[in-house]
C-alpha cells in the first residue's frame, strides 16, 4: 500500500525533468504558485496532480485533488471505505475505479513515501523510500470528479520489488519518466494497452533508510521525519 508520502519538487523542477521525455507542462501550469513542501501527506488530503491536458499532445496539466477517490456516482464523499489505494490487478474491473482506469488516469509526483516494517506483533519500523537518483517519483493514479465539484485520486498499487519486499507485500505503481506520457495518453483507453506499465519498479531503482517514529502522527510536517533513524 502507499498511506504516506513526501513532496517538495516545484512545477518547473518537473517541467525539466519531464522535458528529456519530449512531456511539457503546459505554460499556465508554469505559471500556478508551487504546491508548499510536505513532509507527512496522509489521506484526505489535498495533493499536487498531473493529468493529460485537453486537445494537446504530450503536455500536461496540474491539479490540486482530495488523496482518496470518490466516484462520481457516489451519493456522497464519503471516507467509510479505503479509496486511497486501488490494487492495479484488478482496478479496471472494479466499479469504483473502471472508468477512471480508461478515461481518467493520472499521475501523483512525490519525493519519497514511507512504509512501516513490522518487527514483532507489537512494533513497526517506518522506512523512507526515494528513488536512488534522488529524481522525482511517478506514482500512477486514477481520479474521478464528484458532482462537478470535487475532483479526488488514488494511488495504484502493485507487487514489491526486491528493496520494498524487506518491507512490505504491497508498493505504488511507480513509472518511469519515459512512460509518463504512455500512461496519460487520453487517446489509450483500452485497459490492457497500459496494464503493462504497472508493474514493481525494477530492482536497485529505490533506496530505503529507517526513520524516526514521528512519521506515524500526521501533526508532525517536517523534513526531519525523511533523515536517516540512529540503528
Amino acid at each position: 500500500m502507499c498511506g504516506r508520502y513526501t513532496y517538495k519538487f516545484t512545477w518547473r523542477q518537473i517541467h525539466e525533468h519531464l522535458a528529456a521525455f519530449n512531456i511539457a507542462l503546459a505554460e499556465a501550469a508554469l505559471e500556478m504558485a508551487d504546491p508548499p513542501a510536505r513532509y507527512n501527506v496522509a489521506p484526505t488530503t489535498d495533493v499536487p496532480v498531473l493529468r493529460a491536458l485537453k486537445g494537446a499532445d504530450h503536455t500536461l496539466d496540474t491539479a490540486a485533488m482530495r488523496w482518496w477517490l470518490v466516484p462520481h456516482w457516489s451519493k456522497e464523499p464519503s471516507t467509510k471505505y479505503p479509496m486511497f489505494n486501488a490494487r492495479s490487478e484488478d482496478a479496471a474491473s472494479k466499479p469504483s475505479f473502471r472508468g477512471p482506469f480508461k478515461y481518467r488516469r493520472c499521475v501523483i509526483p512525490a519525493s519519497g513515501f514511507y512504509e512501516w516494517k513490522k518487527l514483532d506483533d507489537k512494533n513497526k519500523q517506518p522506512y523512507y523510500i526515494t528513488r536512488a537518483d534522488q529524481h522525482v517519483l511517478y506514482f500512477a493514479g486514477l481520479w474521478d470528479c464528484w458532482r462537478d465539484e470535487l475532483e479526488s485520486c488514488s494511488i495504484l498499487t502493485t507487487t514489491p520489488n526486491a528493496e520494498m519486499a524487506e518491507l512490505h507485500n504491497r508498493m505504488p505503481c511507480i513509472l518511469e519518466p519515459e512512460n509518463v506520457w504512455a500512461w496519460l495518453d487520453p487517446g489509450v483507453q483500452e485497459p490492457e494497452a497500459v496494464q503493462g506499465l504497472l508493474g514493481p519498479a525494477a530492482d536497485g531503482v529505490l533506496e530505503t533508510r529507517p526513520v524516526s517514529k514521528r512519521v506515524g502522527n500526521t501533526r508532525n510536517d517536517d523534513e526531519t521525519l525523511t533523515h536517516e533513524a540512529a540503528r
